[in-house]
């Protein structure tokens, strides 16, 4: 009980703290974000969250322009089909607000497809396969560029592996978006990430904690429209192929078989300069619940 009232108080100071971190990702930290919980009986699950952040300001001149606030839910099932083979589906409605105007709306839907494989008693290798779609709006009325946006504008595939022992995890992902934002300012072309996470996790009769370290390296910089050019030409953004560090923790409670809640908060050792795709956070809480059955 002291050990587990310690880790809590210990996650109450990481959550109070607002330091550099970026949780936000384009899609590919969907792989290995639950773990097998066995003190859990049910296999499949409803989630419903709530995710605050800002963006903080970027270094260069107008840098100001791209302090955004980030609230958003999120609604995501991860569904058990059968023999250890899952879907998982998620989709957020954001909230962006910041100082050349607002947008708000549905942004893009996840979908990846799982299949766990049983190495030992408690050992699990899982493969991810899916894809991320763009749903979400990339345009305003008033011209906000792709960083106020709640969709990427872009359709994605996803793919990865996690390997789970008695109480720790690492695993790899890689997303390839297709072609570029219809945005009418930026007209943003991401590059591919590749991901890496690790970590550990603990149960306790009904507290769970997590503590992970997740790494996104982008490959390629990202392009943009040329402004200043009189035909449609693109030029790529110095500095944004920029990779992210960060420390997460999550603590979670079970409330009954049915009903687990859970909270979460990042710390960074890396952190992004630019927003470009609009995924850079200073800072970022969450809280979920889930539904068990």
């Amino acid at each position: 009980m002291i050990k587990s009232t310690s880790l809590i108080f210990l996650l109450s100071i990481i959550i109070l703290q607002e330091n550099y971190s970026q949780c936000s990702d384009a899609g590919v930290c969907t792989i290995g974000r639950h773990q097998v919980n066995e003190s859990v009986i049910k296999s499949s699950h409803i989630y419903f969250g709530f995710i605050y952040g800002a963006s903080g300001t970027d270094p260069d001149i107008n840098g100001n322009a791209n302090d955004l606030i980030i609230p958003s839910f999120n609604l995501e099932a991860d569904l058990d089909l059968k023999n250890n083979f899952r879907v998982n589906a998620s989709v957020p409605y954001s909230f962006i607000s910041g100082p050349l105007g607002e947008k708000n709306g549905i942004g893009d839907l996840q979908v990846v497809f799982s299949k766990m494989f049983r190495i030992k008693k408690k050992h699990l290798l899982t493969f991810f396969a899916g894809g991320k779609f763009a749903t979400g709006n990339v345009n305003s009325s008033d011209s906000l560029p792709q960083r106020y946006m709640p969709g990427l504008g872009t359709n994605d595939i996803i793919a990865g592996a996690v390997y789970t022992g008695v109480n720790y995890f690492f695993g790899i992902g890689y997303q390839k978006p297709f072609g570029r934002s219809a945005n009418y300012i930026t007209r943003l072309k991401r590059g591919d990430d590749v991901f890496f996470r690790a970590g550990f996790f603990e149960e306790f009769s009904k507290v769970s904690v997590k503590a992970e370290i997740l790494t996104i390296l982008r490959l390629q910089p990202s392009s943009v429209l040329n402004t200043v050019s009189l035909s449609e030409t693109f030029i790529e953004v110095d500095g944004s192929n920029e990779a992210q560090v960060n420390l997460l923790a999550t603590v979670g409670y079970k409330f009954s078989d049915e009903v687990t809640g859970n909270l979460q908060a990042a710390l960074p050792f890396l952190k992004r300069d630019y927003n470009f795709d609009g995924l850079k956070r200073k800072f970022t809480l969450g809280a979920s619940l889930s539904y068990n059955f």
